[in-house]
């Protein structure tokens, strides 16, 4: 499942997680925050993290 994460350095990323148990809130092993799943990401949530131009 891919989600959007926030990492520790306060960047945002779409990570591959192993798991399908994940939701908005969880915090990784690596201390990145779930903010979003990507199947829930609209058009304008693309354009905020520069996934279109």
């Amino acid at each position: 499942m891919k989600v959007l994460v926030r990492t520790p350095e306060g960047v945002e990323e779409v990570r591959e997680v192993d798991s399908d148990w994940v939701i908005p809130g969880d915090v990784l092993d690596d201390g990145s925050v779930v903010l979003e799943l990507w199947d829930e990401l609209s058009d304008d949530d693309y354009l905020a993290i520069g996934l279109y131009d």
